[in-house]
């Protein structure tokens, strides 16, 4: 067995009832390292483009890498693969929280689970392989309830991942959520995948173990030196602004440079910024929290114990969530976005989803395009809260809209009006403002995505110009792309970007595997993976033709300083994609050559 690893995968199939566990082949370990790795790979080769990604021949798969459950900081991540329902392409989202190294520590490196059972089940998973479990008792219960009766049953420190009713009506976007429902596997739908199948939990009891890898000098090296570069930060930025504030500190700074997306997409700044800012929530704080072995503690619990969206007990919200109902819907109110947090982890479904399809029907609805049983307005938690309700129900105007964007505009006649790529709508980062978004929409194999390249970091920075698409700018998409799916399958945080340059990453991989990589073999890794799901997705129908950012960004100029409007230069975003695909080895037409299929030691099945 290959050092790092736990050295085996759970074949659970729902249809038959079979459970079977197999060794991990090292081949697959060398060739795809973990993580996204390993789920692309299973995925391509076991997944028809054909497919309803809600039949039973959808894949759920769940994938680690070498360093959960090692000592190694920031490796608490477990990545999900599947053809997503919501974009029907390819799709993964990762989760943080304590369920990867509980994983690693049972032996299992990966959870293959396809066809549907006939009643809902959940699946425990403990040293000696998994087990279907009977979960009528949990079906229809929110994700606090199913952890917390689980957690009863099998004991507190019993791992959980679980759906709520969203999952189990099949919203398109509804998530998969753990750690008391407020770590979620947000993006995509993965949620709806498990209640198709009929899964309401996965659950896995493992004690501790010492995870033995291939150098533990280097390791040991290794962690040292990263906690002391934390500590070392002169601008303290690495761990203190993560301590003090956690991602909500970007209100401010996106609202200072304009990137905020305000009133569905409209503007790109919102007047009462601070009232859902880090200060503003700074009033409700009760601790900082943590995933498994992080010393950034970036989560924020909060309680609200007064006014009338009280009592809420929540960790967030976080930017994304603020920026979704804060910002798209312009609701002014901390207190108030915490309350549709709170819902929106209760019933399983993406927060950023779901502000921007509330956002997308109070602005159809003021349009006069879309008839609802009440109206609908900007800077209402109420009829956020409404729409919400009608959504994970699937009643009235909510069965529309839980189809997510892209289809309730084509059922409206509203494709103008819809923001999203790949039919993915996009986080809180304005590609007119930060134009390095606009690759990242157009070329993310997920759909509109920040987490692919977190190229908003460099225009930010100032590093690149951020109203420009340059050769530059895609040359570092390209180098940010491949070490983020170096990160996704050993798997690590994004937020250690900062810690983890391409330096420490080959002699991370080599100390826990003792494969002897150097940078370009991990590139070539990486470039492996990435060709492997633009593959995927032309075998879904999902090509160049749809390498693109909403015509909006493109018509519509928006205010990014006083005085200067600006948006996407259609002509640089199209040279832009004309030179990644030269750099990825790709035709002129977005498709992986013979050539390159063959650097990369691909053989391709149709």
């Amino acid at each position: 067995m290959t050092k790092s690893y736990g050295g085996f995968i759970l074949e659970v199939n729902l249809s038959r009832g079979s459970i079977s566990k197999k060794p991990l082949p090292e081949k697959l370990c060398k060739a795809f390292i973990g993580g996204k790795g390993f789920g692309t790979k299973i995925l391509y080769d076991h997944v028809d483009g054909n497919i309803n990604p809600l039949s039973p021949d959808n894949l759920l798969i769940l994938s680690i890498g070498p360093a959960a459950g090692t000592k190694v900081p920031f490796a608490s991540r477990v990545n999900f693969s599947f053809k997503s329902p919501l974009t029907g392409c390819y799709a993964e989202s990762l989760m943080g929280g304590y369920f990867a190294p509980k994983l690693k520590w049972a032996g299992i490196d990966i959870v293959i689970i396809k066809g549907a059972a006939e009643k809902p089940v959940y699946l425990y998973i403990d040293e000696n392989g998994g087990e279907l479990r009977d979960a009528s008792h949990l079906w229809g219960k929110t994700t606090y309830e199913t952890e917390a009766i689980l957690k009863e049953e099998l004991g507190k420190d019993a791992a959980v991942l679980e759906i709520g009713p969203a999952g189990e009506r099949l919203v398109k976007f509804a998530c998969i959520c753990h750690a008391n429902g407020w770590r979620q596997a947000g993006r995509a739908g993965p949620g709806a995948v498990m209640g198709s199948k009929k899964l309401k939990a996965i659950a896995v009891v493992s004690d501790r173990k010492e995870v033995e890898v291939a150098d533990e000098k280097i390791i040991n090296e290794l962690v040292e030196e990263i906690m002391d570069h934390i500590n070392r930060d002169p601008k303290g930025t690495l761990a203190k602004n993560y301590r003090m504030y956690g991602t909500p500190a970007m209100v401010e700074t996106s609202n200072v440079l304009r990137f905020f997306p305000t009133r569905y997409w409209r503007k790109v700044f919102f007047e009462d910024y601070e009232k859902i800012g880090p200060k503003a929530m700074a009033k409700f704080l009760v601790r900082s929290s943590a995933c498994w072995n992080c010393p950034f503690a970036c989560g924020k619990y909060i309680e609200v114990n007064e006014g009338p969206y009280a009592p809420v007990k929540i960790e967030g919200p976080e930017y994304e969530t603020i920026f979704a109902f804060g910002g798209l819907c312009e609701i002014n109110d901390i207190a108030a976005i915490a309350k549709i947090n709170d819902l929106c982890d209760m019933y399983g479904i993406d927060t950023i989803t779901m502000g921007n399809v509330a956002g997308f029907a109070i602005e159809a609805y003021q349009m006069g395009k879309l008839k609802a049983e009440r109206p609908l307005n900007y800077s209402s938690p109420e009829d956020v809260i409404w729409l919400i309700e009608k959504v994970v129900r699937r009643e009235g105007i909510g069965d529309l809209l839980a189809e997510g964007v892209k289809r309730a505009a084509e059922k409206l006649g509203l494709g103008d009006l819809a923001v999203e790529s790949r039919g993915l709508e996009p986080p809180g980062y304005d590609p007119r403002s930060l134009t390095g978004m606009a690759l990242s929409y157009a070329l993310s194999d997920r759909g509109a995505c920040h987490l692919r390249a977190t190229m908003y970091a460099f225009d930010i920075s100032g590093v690149v110009d951020r109203y420009k698409i340059t050769k530059e700018k895609v040359e570092l998409y390209v180098d940010n792309e491949d070490r983020y799916n170096i990160f996704d399958c050993l798997v690590l945080c994004r937020f250690s970007r900062k810690v983890f340059d391409w330096g420490r990453l080959v002699r991370l991989v080599n100390g826990l595997t003792g494969f002897q990589y150097g940078k370009e073999d991990l590139k070539t890794v990486a470039w492996r993976i990435q060709t492997l799901t633009r593959l995927f997705n032309i075998r879904c129908g999902s090509g160049s033709e749809e390498d693109k950012v909403s015509p909006r960004f493109i018509k519509e100029a928006v205010e990014v300083e006083k005085g200067k409007y600006w948006k996407v230069e259609e002509k640089e975003l199209r040279e832009a994609l004309k030179e990644y695909y030269r750099l990825r080895g790709w035709s002129e037409s977005g498709i992986p050559t013979q050539d390159t299929l063959h650097k990369l030691g691909l053989v391709i099945s149709k």
